[in-house]
């Protein structure tokens, strides 16, 4: 990096913060490798999710404690948030932050025998060290192809199934000839397919007909100005144009006694949104669901049914064999495009355009009309090798923990 260039074109507070975050460490990491590079490497899995203990990371890390595996071997967690001083890990577990400097961290990146990550890869040093690529989710609809690099020092990467690789090498910019491909199914599963039902507890006391999930796509935010769709969001979600549609939406729920939960994307700018809790709608933050402590995968197997967009949500919620709705209402805005030039194969849901469209999704849902049932079955099968809960357990089996 040219200093200087870069901060013509950065800024200097831009600079400061990479070096900070980023350029200290690895310049701490270059100089104990050259007195630990021939030291041998200790029972130490780093572990990194999405948003700290959740999604991939954070199923793989509960698998690992329930089953003992840090009496054996040391769990350093990487984490992007603050904890508060008092919070407790169990037993031979450690965290540190990401993109704060430390040396102990840097010692245990040079010492450790496997890295495991959603999002944020930290590359290992050393040739015998074995790197996992978890990713944070399935793929979906929207085309993320260049957005993230996977680096030449990931040994592995979680694949979806054979049937679907085509698809998923090209979003990973992944050649034929590329083998780290592996089928084994994904952690966040094994918790997606199990028994959840006290999760919803956490957001309400109250006893629904029925509980829909919506999940917008990250849309606009993510801390550089990113807008991935050139149609206006005036309340801050897609399809609702104002206020009083909003409030239409609450009574028709509150008539059918249905419960709507709106999970706000955590990239998602905050700023535009203007949605609120009602008596039939929940509205779940970034911050809110830190704060009670709700778990995506949790959270979807206690709903009856899923809207989503171009995310990998709809295609996680499809291992549950339940109603899924599309919205669709800026398809010809959406900048990123698509995985593929007609998407209309990989759809396994009601299409919603607009508000009437929504309407009509949640009758359905409320009386249990599933006509896209066969489609969702063809393309669960497409999308994934496994149904089952022993994804943990397979991965562990590679690893050869």
């Amino acid at each position: 990096m040219n200093i200087v260039n870069y901060i013509k074109e950065k800024g200097l507070k831009r600079t400061i913060l990479v070096i900070y975050q980023y350029k200290i460490d690895i310049v701490i990491q270059k100089m104990l490798y050259l007195f630990l590079k021939n030291k041998e490497l200790k029972n130490i899995i780093i572990i990194e999710s999405h948003n700290d203990f959740d999604a991939e990371g954070g199923a793989f890390y509960d698998y690992l404690i329930k089953k003992g595996y840090n009496e054996k071997y040391k769990i350093i967690w990487l984490l992007k948030h603050k904890v508060n001083k008092k919070f407790k890990l169990p037993y031979n577990v450690r965290y540190f932050y990401i993109f704060k400097p430390s040396i102990m961290k840097d010692y245990y990146i040079n010492i450790a025998k496997i890295f495991t990550a959603d999002n944020f890869i930290t590359p290992k040093l050393r040739d015998e060290q074995k790197s996992f690529f978890f990713r944070h989710g399935a793929g979906g609809l929207k085309n993320t192809k260049g957005i993230g690099r996977i680096p030449s020092t990931v040994d592995y990467i979680l694949g979806m199934c054979e049937d679907y690789s085509d698809i998923e090498r090209d979003q990973l910019s992944m050649s034929e000839n590329d083998k780290r491909l592996v089928y084994l199914g994904f952690p966040s599963h094994d918790v997606l397919l199990s028994d959840n039902h006290d999760e919803l507890k956490k957001i309400t006391d109250n006893k629904f007909r029925k509980v829909v999930l919506w999940m917008p796509t990250f849309r606009k935010g993510g801390g550089y100005n990113r807008n991935d769709s050139e149609r206006e969001q005036p309340l801050g979600i897609p399809l609702i144009n104002d206020i009083k549609e909003y409030e239409n939406l609450n009574e028709l729920l509150n008539n059918s006694n249905v419960l709507l939960i709106i999970k706000i994307h955590p990239m998602q700018n905050l700023e535009d949104l203007k949605i609120y809790d009602t008596s039939n709608i929940k509205v779940l933050t970034g911050d809110k669901v830190k704060q009670i402590r709700v778990d995506n995968y949790r959270l979807m197997s206690c709903c009856d049914a899923m809207i989503s967009d171009y995310s990998g949500a709809a295609y996680e919620f499809i291992q549950l064999d339940r109603p899924l709705a599309y919205v669709l209402s800026d398809v010809n805005d959406y900048k990123l495009g698509f995985v593929v030039d007609d998407i209309e194969p990989l759809i396994a849901g009601k299409e919603i355009y607009n508000f009437k469209d929504l309407q009509d999704f949640i009758n359905d849902v409320v009386l249990e009309k599933d006509e896209y049932k066969e489609k969702r079955e063809k393309l669960r099968n497409i999308f994934y090798k496994y149904h089952d809960t022993n994804n943990c357990k397979r991965i562990v089996e590679f690893m050869g923990l």
